[in-house]
């Protein structure tokens, strides 16, 4: 699951997911600033476009493109399978059907 992160937490050399023109995936190298423009832009090594499947070195993003994080949810799905699991085998014992731990 991929959650959305603001630019000024996103953390060095950390992988996200970064929603532009097309969706990239990029490791956070730090912040960038370009004098032209006034604009502050993030740099990002081996940042790779999901969408035309190639790979750059370095990839310089507007800090007001869309962030985000992966967060798994290995350990959510498995302590809901050991929960039912649980409930399953106390039922088979007791033999109400109903029980709930």
């Amino acid at each position: 699951m991929f959650q959305l992160v603001d630019e000024y937490a996103l953390e060095y050399k950390q992988t996200y997911k970064i929603i532009a023109d097309d969706e990239y995936k990029g490791r956070f190298r730090g912040d960038f600033y370009f004098r032209d423009n006034n604009e502050l832009y993030l740099e990002f090594d081996h940042a790779y476009n999901i969408t035309t499947q190639t790979c750059r070195e370095h990839l310089f993003f507007l800090s007001t493109r869309k962030f985000y994080k992966f967060v798994s949810q290995k350990a959510r799905i498995q302590s809901d399978m050991e929960y039912r699991a649980v409930n399953l085998i106390v039922r088979r014992l007791i033999g109400d059907n109903y029980f709930q731990w």
